[in-house]
């Protein structure tokens, strides 16, 4: 599931930054990239997301550089003018653009930055406020995708109980064309052998079984998502048994108005399985 969390802070004159991002996967994938004199944070951060962050692939970026750069020189002043006049006897070099560069130099400015103890147990605190509020983030999307998982849900099950209501009507139409098919063939007939194939037809016409099992999955459905810890690949295996059922009942039911509530159940089944993509 995607989600963000960021603390930022300004420490011993030190501007530190974490982010934290998170994309689906179906496991625990942790991608890290921190500023060197940060790097002690790397035990406690990988402790700390593998107990807070079930799964998910997890970016993490922690920066750290002085808030004061332009009031503090990270280099020998005297030693630099020492190589510039070193320099000078043999080549013709420009000053500005070597002291430019060094000023610039993110390596030279980083190597200068430490923290104490206190500064690290601050850091550390950022990193327990940014996993939370990227769980905070994680939850209120999952709310949202359950939302509409159960919208879906609810909106199949509403087309069942019409279908069953229309039902009824389905079956005697097809009883009252078999009667006159009967009448049409004046008792020219084995009438062991009709038997046989009128009930070889009604039960390739029944629906109530796959009504039922479909209703049932509905149900396991809706169970998974209200559990704690919802599995998208679990979920996507119920959807896809939901669609089996639905097209079976299209395919046996032989009837416009089903047909039509079936085209809409498939399209809300379609709308489940994209929703599940977002469940890792």
């Amino acid at each position: 599931m995607t989600g963000f969390g960021k603390d930022e802070k300004l420490i011993n004159n030190h501007n530190v930054v974490i982010e934290i991002r998170s994309l689906n996967s179906k496991t625990l994938d942790l991608n890290l990239k921190i500023d060197d004199p940060v790097l002690f944070i790397d035990e406690y951060l990988r402790k700390s997301i593998n107990q807070k962050i079930i799964r998910g692939k997890i970016d993490v970026s922690i920066t750290i550089n002085n808030s004061n750069n332009g009031l503090v020189i990270p280099f020998n002043t005297q030693k630099v003018k020492g190589y510039i006049k070193e320099l000078k006897k043999d080549f013709d070099i420009n000053e500005s653009q070597i002291i430019s560069s060094l000023l610039s130099s993110d390596k030279v400015i980083e190597s200068e930055i430490k923290l104490n103890k206190n500064d690290k147990k601050r850091v550390k605190l950022m990193i327990d406020k940014s996993i939370e509020e990227l769980n905070k983030y994680r939850i209120k999307e999952g709310e949202a995708i359950s939302k509409d998982l159960k919208k879906s849900i609810s909106k199949i099950d509403n087309y069942i109980k019409k279908i069953t209501s229309i039902e009824p009507s389905r079956i005697k139409e097809k009883k009252n064309k078999i009667k006159t098919y009967l009448k049409e063939l004046e008792n020219k007939f084995d009438k062991s052998r009709l038997e046989q194939e009128i009930i070889y037809y009604i039960e390739k016409l029944d629906i109530n079984e796959e009504i039922i099992r479909l209703r049932n999955h509905l149900k396991f459905f809706i169970s998974e998502i209200n559990s704690e810890y919802a599995q998208g690949k679990k979920l996507s295996f119920i959807s896809q048994e939901i669609g089996r059922e639905i097209n079976t009942i299209g395919s046996k039911a032989n009837n416009f108005k089903i047909q039509c509530m079936v085209v809409n159940m498939k399209e809300e089944n379609e709308k489940i399985k994209q929703n599940i993509f977002n469940i890792a």
